[in-house]
């Protein structure tokens, strides 16, 4: 959006109205319900459809493709044309119908990917939702992987994990895979894998910034908490604003903080009592949820161990208060979810904000604290020394993540970060 006179807006001064929040929202589900208009599509009715090409003929295609199990991985690569509209990717039933048990449809200029199946010329209810922002450009190269599990089809973006499909028709009788639309040079790799998704370097973890300085394991009890998120990030213009003097003096004048998803990898064993996350970051303007995840290893399949998953799911009600959540806790082991815990609690991240959230280790629990105020807990059910990635997707924009003490305060036997509810325990 273009504003007069190039001004500036500077998010982190919004503190949106209750009811401008409602109309925004309503605006969004209104284009989500022209979306979910195209549900049911008859193929011998409707013939100029988002499902079919003026060429008939498809970019890529084989009818041997050995036999299917878990594991099996097809990655599809290629280039994307300049005037690109659209294409798809096509796992198909060699049946009179030629039934499509897996539909994969970018469509660039709707900026989403459509999921989809089609039996005996009838296509279902399209998927299209992701919280992976869409990555597909016109005149790019591309490399889309679709792995099959027992439950459903992963399917990544240029090593990124963007959506999972479970199955509508049985795998086993998928035979033949077609390419169609505006692509080029398409080729295909089958490969079985023992984990997913296949990375590219751009989509690798980083190695975590850490500062445990043992100076600073003890702090005044009047010390401020440093905040290190320069005021220049948080306006519309920020890239081309950010100046020497900006605090995060390890960053580029250009950068724009840490992409998401974020994988943040920690050395076994760092996280333990007395040490605690800092992630810094901002709220997106139109929040739906965001999640933490401290796990072992950074593999979507198998699915990784999962000390501690955070998930706060903001209000989407427009009397509902900004900052208002429901925060869900929970622990993945031994192949499943563990009981979830969820509170509806005044989280202190509010749309547009800029936020330091903690998540301290303690003695039998991990402690969540936003701006230095306790939110919540949850007690251990796996010990965190088995966490060595830090990953972060949703509503969020980052700024930084570390790992630092949690510092006693000097001549006091508490740390900064403590819960309320123990302090007569230190």
């Amino acid at each position: 959006m273009q504003h007069a006179g190039d001004t500036e807006i500077d998010f982190a001064a919004i503190e949106a109205a209750s009811t401008c929040y409602q109309a925004i929202e309503q605006f969004d589900r209104q284009q989500m319900n022209y979306l979910s208009d195209i549900e049911i599509v008859d193929g011998k009715e409707f013939k100029a459809s988002y499902y079919e090409y003026s060429d008939a003929l498809p970019k890529y295609h084989i009818d041997e493709i050995g036999q299917l199990g878990e594991g099996v991985s097809f990655t599809f690569s290629g280039k994307i044309s300049v005037n690109c509209e659209r294409f798809s990717i096509n796992f198909v039933y060699n049946n009179e119908s030629r039934d499509v048990a897996l539909h994969i449809n970018p469509r660039l200029p709707q900026n989403y990917i459509v999921r989809n199946t089609k039996v005996n010329d009838v296509w279902g209810r399209e998927e299209v939702s992701s919280a992976l922002p869409f990555l597909l450009c016109r005149g790019d190269k591309f490399a889309i992987q679709v792995l099959i599990t027992e439950a459903s089809y992963m399917i990544s973006i240029n090593g990124e994990h963007f959506a999972e499909y479970a199955h509508r028709l049985p795998y086993a009788g998928v035979k033949i895979l077609e390419v169609k639309g505006d692509v080029e040079d398409v080729q295909m790799e089958r490969t079985i894998v023992q984990s997913y998704p296949n990375r590219f370097p751009e989509s690798s973890a980083r190695i975590m910034d850490v500062q445990l300085d043992a100076e600073a394991d003890e702090v005044d009890a009047n010390a401020k908490e440093t905040v290190n998120i320069p005021h220049e990030w948080c306006l519309i213009s920020a890239p081309a604003k950010l100046t020497e003097d900006s605090p995060k003096s390890n960053h580029s004048a250009a950068d724009q903080g840490l992409t998401l998803p974020y994988y943040g990898t920690l050395m076994p064993k760092s996280l333990r009592e007395g040490r605690c996350l800092k992630i810094e970051g901002r709220v997106r303007l139109l929040p739906h949820s965001f999640y933490i995840n401290l796990q072992q290893g950074q593999n979507i399949w198998p699915h990784p161990i999962i000390a501690f998953h955070l998930n706060p799911r903001f209000s989407q009600s427009g009397s509902g208060a900004i900052g208002k959540a429901v925060v869900c806790r929970n622990a993945w082991y031994n192949g499943g979810w563990a009981q979830e815990e969820r509170s509806e609690l005044d989280t202190n991240l509010r749309p547009g904000r800029t936020f330091t959230l903690a998540i301290v280790c303690s003695k039998d629990s991990f402690e969540v604290y936003v701006n230095r105020q306790f939110i919540t807990e949850f007690k251990y059910h796996i010990k965190p020394d088995i966490v060595d990635t830090v990953y972060i997707q949703g509503d969020v924009k980052l700024w930084n993540v570390t790992l630092e003490h949690n510092p006693m305060i000097r001549g006091k036997n508490v740390r900064i970060y403590h819960n309320p509810m123990y302090a007569d325990a230190f």
